[in-house]
């Protein structure tokens, strides 16, 4: 089907070929259409902007999320915004991903914040998880300690 041929080529004059100009004609006609159905539905783009940005200011980390797909996730957010044409520069959205973040990071907070370097996103991903490895690996040997032997201890009595 040649639906496009009226984008691709000129139209005919009608008193050349009656069948090339037909559908030429069937094509505009189409594109027009195509055109119209696009304009009622074209995006509000302020409001996508707007949801999008309180998406992102509100969004916080779940407890059973890893630090990891918090961090893409809240970037991609950040990326739609940037396609929509609100740019957050790189070093905001890592204040803003940090300030969001648990209690438990508050130390990598302080660091970002007396340090130097600004970091960039994938950095940040490596710092938080390099945190989260080392509560696990101490949640473990927490654990280790705790576990009970088993004996059954004597009641006091009064």
């Amino acid at each position: 089907m040649d639906l496009d041929i009226s984008l691709r080529e000129e139209r005919l004059s009608p008193s050349k070929k009656v069948d090339e100009t037909k559908k030429w004609d069937r094509s505009n006609r189409i594109s027009m259409m195509l055109a119209a159905v696009e304009k009622c539905y074209e995006k509000n783009v302020k409001s996508e902007v707007e949801i999008l940005l309180d998406e992102f200011s509100s969004m916080r980390k779940q407890p059973d999320e890893s630090v990891r797909e918090y961090i893409m996730t809240k970037m991609s957010v950040a990326a739609k915004m940037k396609q929509l044409g609100m740019h957050i520069p790189d070093d905001v959205v890592v204040s803003m991903l940090l300030a969001s973040l648990p209690s438990e990071y508050d130390h990598l907070k302080n660091i970002y914040s007396c340090g130097q370097k600004k970091w960039p996103a994938h950095e940040l991903i490596y710092h938080c998880l390099q945190d989260e490895d080392s509560w696990k690996l101490e949640k473990k040997t927490c654990d280790l300690a705790v576990v009970d032997c088993g004996k059954k201890r004597k009641k006091f009595e009064e």
